[in-house]
């Protein structure tokens, strides 16, 4: 007679589910101290007060330019020594610098502390090195599915920490608001890691001990890239500039048409709301169909918003905007992990998706600033969104060209 399973066993429990779901805990604390409490922190009664509005929002631009930059070094430590110590490191340093950004007394302070800690820090503890952590727990097969659940769970951070942010500071000021989420970050971000198990491929020979070396293994990232490779990112980086620019300046293309800037705002809100389900139904697709045919379908749904939006003159009109918006948005991402993955899974993936991380964030910092120089009146808002409707057709069917064979 055979002994009953423990309730921990895999025929009972899959553990790997269990470390998703710690991971999206650290991926919705380090978005939520990094970046979303950044757009309260903007604010008078943040260091936008203290410093301008303008510098803090140019020290959060600079921060995600950086954090491009930095992702080639974190995606080789990934590879090399595994996403754990990388995850760890990035929230010990992003807790260091909410803390020095809480102590800064002159603008030049703020924004070095953005560029030179916090910068690194989102490019160590947001989704990219977790991605090549998902690799390890899943086989291609189960993928989709994990990079869905991930993406779900992780999807409630602007609506935790916007508003947590928003308390922390009516309650001891931007600085002491600062500290306390710091001290969520380093607690959050050396909890998880510790709690997680990460299987390491075995390495042909030693892992690199010297700069140089180092260096010689980041290097040899781009050597696996291919044509494929640089078109698929050519694509992606100018689908995400023309959704960042158009997003960005959707409430005052609204309000240019005629439409109340709250209620305006209101309504992309809720876009954001329906988006949420997209993460958990799109990717599991990908079993079936091709994650960049996925992903360029996606990107031709948010063309028909951007082009919805650019004719709006009734509310129905942007219902439906908010529809078509939410339907796709929520699955860009980890699409794009997924579409990665099916070419380019194996010892070089996290020093691979961190090289086009690199562009992803340039496209995420020109998109707004495009579509702003051509003008932000009526007629200029609707030749800019009508031409990011139409760059965001063409990079649909690129997307789905470069990447047709996986």
């Amino acid at each position: 007679m055979t002994a009953p399973a423990s309730w921990l066993s895999p025929a009972r429990i899959d553990v790997r589910w269990l470390w998703v779901a710690l991971t999206a805990v650290f991926i919705n604390t380090s978005y939520g101290t990094l970046s979303y409490a950044f757009s309260v922190f903007v604010t008078r009664d943040g260091p936008g007060g203290t410093f301008g509005e303008g510098l803090v929002s140019g020290g959060f631009a600079a921060a995600i330019i950086v954090s491009g930059l930095a992702g080639l070094f974190s995606g080789t430590v990934a590879d090399l020594f595994g996403t754990r110590r990388v995850m760890a490191g990035g929230a010990v340093a992003g807790a260091c610098g909410l803390a020095l950004l809480g102590a800064c007394q002159q603008s030049w302070q703020f924004l070095l502390v953005m560029a030179v800690i916090i910068g690194p820090a989102m490019a160590a503890t947001f989704y990219e090195p977790v991605y090549v952590l998902m690799n390890r727990w899943f086989a291609h097969t189960e993928r989709p599915r994990a990079y869905g659940v991930l993406t779900l769970l992780s999807g409630v951070s602007i609506s935790i920490f916007t508003p947590l942010t928003r308390a922390l500071i009516s309650a001891m000021g931007w600085r002491g608001a600062m500290g306390v989420l710091a001290l969520i970050l380093v607690v959050i971000g050396l909890l998880v890691p510790l709690l997680l198990t990460e299987p390491m491929a075995a390495r042909e020979g030693p892992a690199p001990a010297s700069p140089k070396r180092f260096l010689a293994e980041a290097r040899e990232g781009l050597r696996r890239t291919n044509a494929a490779f640089w078109l698929f990112t050519a694509a992606y980086f100018v689908a995400v500039m023309s959704y960042s620019g158009f997003q960005f300046h959707i409430v005052a293309e609204l309000e240019g048409r005629g439409f109340a800037a709250a209620a305006a705002a209101a309504a992309v809100g809720i876009a954001r709301l329906v988006s949420l389900p997209a993460p958990l139904l799109l990717p599991p697709l990908a079993g079936r169909v091709p994650s960049s045919m996925l992903l360029g379908l996606c990107f031709g749904v948010l063309a028909v918003a951007a082009w919805l939006a650019s004719i709006a003159d009734a509310w129905w009109q942007v219902w439906l905007f908010v529809v078509l918006f939410g339907l796709v948005f929520g699955g860009i991402s980890p699409l794009r992990g997924l579409a990665l993955s099916e070419r380019f899974a194996g010892a070089y993936f996290g020093r691979i998706i961190a090289i086009q991380t690199l562009f992803v964030a340039l496209a995420h910092g020109l998109g707004p600033v495009i579509i702003s120089s051509i003008g932000t009146d009526r007629s200029a808002y609707e030749l800019g969104f009508r031409l990011a409707a139409a760059a965001l057709v063409v990079s649909g069917a690129m997307t789905w060209w470069s990447l047709r064979r996986a």
